[in-house]
């Protein structure tokens, strides 16, 4: 079997601090590693075991040894430059997911550097890199194949002969939903069947206090939800604090002691292991998650719609970008553009709770099968 190498770059993925990039990572490793070896790698991780045939490297400096002993590296958003320098040196196939770094621009911590532009500009190198040297590419939905596609003919990477053998580029481009893994779906399920359905109507933002994402909106919508007698509870999911989402974080805390609102809005700030993460969602009965308008909310699809499909919950979301389209085609979209939509949006799913349960389409066993496959084949030999 070939070893495929994942390189996380800073995205952590211990159950401590693990984002939306971090998870998804995760997860793809659990199915991959049925056809490969896969080691994670991932500098500030704590230790943690990530499942059979998945090895967590959390040394900086160990990354040349790894790189020497895989077959296949798998790089992901924010790319290290140093570490794409020595990838294209090793002559091993990459392969890709990321897409376009539009947000990046937006991020306060480079939005206060004198040297914002050059800075940026780096981070827009990095995945013009990934775009020139990548071997296979993956995306996680129609939208971003459209960027990625079109950015692959701008790098040259389009070329006759690969659209002749398919119109489709399906031997360069493979799309996998937003979706979890097996054992995701089988521990959400006991949980679940553990909750059962009555209960508090508790209603979570699943982290994510990012500048182009909207927190207030949920606590506004909450607001007038209970002034109108949906006895809705809100819960924010702990977000690690950094300097880009400090000011976020902080005028939400501010908002909530403002208002009074403390009996009803609860802002966890330790992070949640992996069973407290499963029961709090099992024991929900919606999810709130929307975004500002912005490009970044036009091309992209936000990764914490996992949870949605992972547990069959409702959405409260903004309508302004393909997050909207996509949980509308699973069911579970209620759209709200403002918080009084968005209360009434609540007191819709207040009414009509049943039963739930993970959107089995979406599991990896079936959407990576294309992209194991293109692992399996040998695509990794030297």
């Amino acid at each position: 079997m070939p070893d495929v190498l994942m390189d996380c770059t800073g995205h952590r993925v211990d159950w401590t601090s693990l984002g939306g990039i971090g998870l998804r990572a995760r997860e793809l490793a659990a199915e991959i590693a049925r056809v490969a070896g896969v080691t994670v790698f991932s500098p500030g991780s704590l230790p943690e075991r990530l499942g059979p045939g998945v090895r967590l490297v959390t040394r900086e400096s160990a990354w040349a040894a790894e790189l020497r002993r895989s077959d296949i590296v798998y790089s992901f958003d924010s790319p290290s430059p140093e570490r794409l320098a020595s990838v294209a040196g090793s002559g091993l196939p990459v392969i890709v997911e990321n897409a376009p770094p539009l947000e990046h621009a937006l991020y306060p911590s480079l939005a206060r550097r004198a040297d914002r532009e050059s800075r940026y500009r780096e981070t827009v190198e990095a995945y013009r890199r990934q775009l020139a040297g990548g071997a296979f590419f993956t995306c996680r939905s129609a939208v971003e194949r459209a960027t990625l596609v079109a950015n692959l003919c701008l790098t040259g990477r389009v070329t006759v002969a690969a659209m002749r053998a398919s119109g489709a580029l399906d031997g360069l481009v493979t799309t996998i939903p937003v979706g979890f893994s097996e054992s995701a779906a089988e521990a959400a399920r006991r949980r679940l069947a553990e909750a059962g359905r009555e209960g508090a109507f508790r209603v979570v933002w699943s982290g994510g206090l990012w500048t182009y994402l909207d927190p207030m909106f949920a606590l506004e919508s909450a607001r007038i939800a209970r002034s109108r007698g949906v006895p809705v509870e809100l819960v924010f999911l702990y977000g690690r604090e950094n300097p880009d989402n400090a000011a976020v974080l902080s005028g939400l805390l501010g908002a909530v002691e403002r208002y009074g609102c403390g009996s009803y809005v609860t802002v966890r700030q330790t992070p949640l292991g992996r069973a407290e993460y499963f029961r709090v969602l099992a024991g929900a009965s919606a999810l709130v998650c929307v975004g500002r308008r912005g490009v970044e909310n036009d091309t992209c699809v936000r990764l914490r719609i996992r949870d949605s499909r992972l547990f069959g919950l409702p959405t409260v979301v903004d309508r302004h970008g393909p997050t909207f389209d996509e949980l509308a085609r699973d069911g579970l979209a209620h759209g709200a553009d403002d918080p009084e939509e968005g209360a009434a949006a609540l007191a819709v799913i207040h009414r009509r709770r049943g039963e739930r349960a993970p959107l089995d389409a979406y599991a990896y066993r079936r959407t990576a099968r294309d992209l194991c496959a293109w692992i399996e084949k040998g695509k990794g030999e030297r």
